[in-house]
């Protein structure tokens, strides 16, 4: 038993793609907001301590003090040594930056410093600023405390509105859940069409039935096809064999040179057709490059001799049979499987045909039978009516690219008409 391939359903597609829809929303909503808490952060400290050393240096030159506090939140230090002993200093600080410092007891990010050097009483020295407001501190947690909420309420509104997607991922899939049900539970033979789905019925899946039945239709097609293939092909094939059977039989009963003769051509016939029958069959079911086909010139004999082979059919009837051929006319197709071709056309032209002409139109455009009979109108002239010779016909046309149609014509009779391939047509 072959394994099962682990596939989801379009329900599950939809929770896992809107899911992680929802999880980068969320990621990137607090990536932005502590990345602009952070900047605001650095900006406000900067700006307070650059600010602070305009007053510092005027207070350090006019008072011999070592620090100074410079409301509301800095202070000024000269010399290193004056720094509060809890602040932990990193090896390499910058100067005129403010750097973020922690504490020694705790991990809070809370106070800035600056190294500066500063002119004092035209003295230079390294001046420390530290920067620290509680206030802003504090404003930073409820600011985080807000983006809970509001972060709170987001979730809420993902989550009603994964709940809605489902929905409608579960109503426009519905539809073709029960489509593939029918699918599975129809019985290998029934090829009828299928009907709309219940429900919500999106274009896309309407395409889907409409392709489905098309497809169907043309299965369909090709089965009632094959069984008229079979139905007629056992008495086209019997038909030769009942001649050459007649005549075996007739050959025992007289010596006479002519009668043998005449016998011996039955057979000679009744064979060759048989031969052509079943080589064209045999090529129609065999995959051939058409492409390699070499193009090859009609001749007025070889239609002569394509249209007396049938002319038996003729016989006790007022009927002319002619050939029209003026133009050169090429074709890339093999000379027996044409003669099958225009053969089974004008066969049927004659058995249709009680008195006036069958004529053979041939030019570079196109070939037709033409005949005076009893027209399309008269009775069903369908697959039925023509038996293995229209499929067989048909099926040659289509392999070689070659189309064939029939209509009424002004004598009231029948015209077959098979349209050349355009590459075979010449140019001007």
């Amino acid at each position: 038993m072959s394994k099962k391939t682990n596939v989801k359903s379009a329900k599950q597609l939809t929770f896992t793609y809107f899911s992680i829809v929802a999880f980068a929303i969320i990621a990137i909503h607090f990536s932005l907001l502590d990345a602009t808490l952070e900047d605001f952060e650095q900006l406000n400290a900067n700006n307070r301590l650059n600010h602070a050393k305009e007053v510092a240096k005027e207070v350090f030159d006019e008072n011999d003090v070592l620090n100074v506090a410079i409301p509301p939140f800095s202070h000024a230090y000269i010399g290193k040594e004056q720094l509060p002993s809890r602040l932990d200093l990193p090896d390499s600080l910058p100067s005129d930056k403010a750097t973020e410092l922690k504490r020694v007891e705790g991990d809070d990010t809370e106070y800035f410093i600056m190294k500066t050097e500063m002119a004092i009483k035209n003295t230079p020295k390294i001046v420390y600023f530290l920067y620290f407001d509680d206030i802003y501190e504090s404003s930073e947690e409820q600011i985080f405390l807000n983006q809970a909420k509001q972060l709170t309420i987001s979730f809420v509104l993902i989550l009603i509105s994964l709940i809605v997607v489902l929905r409608i991922s579960d109503r426009l899939t519905n539809p073709l859940s029960h489509l593939a049900d029918e699918l599975e539970n129809r019985s290998p033979n029934d090829l009828s069409p299928i009907s709309r789905p219940k429900g919500i019925v999106s274009k896309e899946l309407l395409q889907l039935v409409h392709s489905f039945n098309k497809y169907s239709s043309r299965i369909h097609q090709l089965i009632e096809r094959e069984r008229s293939f079979n139905r007629y092909a056992s008495h086209e094939l019997r038909s030769p064999l009942m001649v050459m059977k007649g005549s075996i039989s007739l050959l025992g009963q007289s010596n006479e040179p002519e009668f043998v003769e005449k016998q011996r051509q039955r057979l000679l016939h009744a064979s060759n057709e048989m031969n052509d029958l079943v080589t064209t069959l045999l090529s129609l079911t065999r995959e051939e490059n058409t492409a390699n086909l070499t193009s090859r010139t009609l001749t007025t004999e070889e239609m002569n001799t394509i249209m007396s082979e049938h002319a038996h059919l003729l016989r006790g009837k007022p009927v002319e049979w002619n050939v029209h051929l003026t133009e050169e006319t090429m074709v890339k197709v093999p000379e027996t499987v044409l003669k099958i071709l225009l053969g089974n056309l004008i066969k049927n032209a004659y058995a249709c045909t009680e008195e006036g002409y069958v004529t053979l139109d041939v030019s570079p455009q196109s070939i037709k039978v033409i005949d005076s009979g009893i027209g399309l109108g008269a009775k069903p002239r369908g697959v039925e009516g023509y038996g293995l010779g229209l499929l067989i016909a048909n099926d040659i046309c289509r392999k070689y690219g070659w189309k064939l149609t029939h209509y009424n014509n002004e004598s009231g009779g029948c015209t077959a008409e098979i349209t050349l391939a355009q590459e075979e047509i010449p140019s001007d």
